[in-house]
């Protein structure tokens, strides 16, 4: 379950899609926890029981939606949503860092949003040596990317027990640098443990809906907008079946 942006002034649609296969479920207008109240309502208690697990973004109101209708599911933290988080937090660090500068470093602090987000291998050449120097310089931002590439390794492990004691380390290992913002990050995630750890034995996550985002885009766009919701799920499950 997401929420996907649709034009201006801030207008959301909620969006579930079945893990699995990929189909559309739902569609509603909205993101709040009142919106997937309607969906999550409207099925039957055998259907209710059959739902496993949910894929959710952990800072999204749908969690206490899913808590009051699907008890007995698992909520997985979606780890892309985790990742692009953790990305925020990078960039928080970033901007501090560039107002503390001199004014001399401050273009190249500037310029480097992009380079600290991407994967390395998917850096340029001149990428590459532009982070390295601005790691080279800042301390604060070269612990935060070392820790960006050992937050990935969770989703490495197929058991419990392993990444819990790579969360643990993690967390330890953020709120040892002393840096504010990493521990905040590292509360955060031991707040959410439970759901992080889901992971490992469902092994859900947002890929397909956000791929299908990319869809409903497509179909509103060819619309020029939409007008009609019913009309609008009716395609997007159309496209989805596709």
């Amino acid at each position: 379950m997401d929420e996907k942006s649709i034009g201006n002034g801030h207008h959301f649609l909620t969006v579930a899609l079945n893990a699995d296969t990929g189909e559309t479920l739902f569609l509603g207008e909205g993101k709040k926890k009142e919106v997937l109240d309607r969906f999550l309502s409207s099925l039957t208690e055998e259907q209710k029981a059959s739902i496993e697990c949910v894929g959710i973004d952990r800072g999204g109101s749908y969690q206490a939606s899913v808590r009051e209708h699907l008890p007995n599911a698992d909520i997985v933290y979606d780890k892309f949503h985790i990742i692009a988080n953790y990305n925020d937090v990078i960039d928080q660090i970033r901007r501090r860092e560039w107002r503390q500068a001199e004014e001399e470093d401050k273009p190249f602090i500037k310029g480097q949003r992009f380079n600290l987000f991407r994967n390395p291998e998917n850096l340029t050449p001149k990428g590459q040596s532009n982070l390295k120097e601005l790691l080279a310089m800042n301390e604060d931002l070269n612990q935060a990317y070392i820790l960006k590439d050992m937050l990935k390794q969770l989703w490495t492990y197929k058991y419990k027990a392993c990444a819990r004691k790579c969360l643990d380390n993690w967390i330890a290992l953020a709120k040892e640098t002393g840096i504010s913002e990493l521990k905040k990050f590292a509360k955060g995630l031991d707040r959410a443990r439970e759901g992080l750890l889901s992971y490992c034995q469902h092994r859900i996550t947002s890929a397909k809906i956000e791929a299908f985002n990319g869809v409903i885009k497509r179909i509103i766009y060819k619309a020029c907008g939409y007008n009609d919701l019913d009309y609008l799920y009716l395609k997007i499950r159309q496209e989805a079946l596709k």
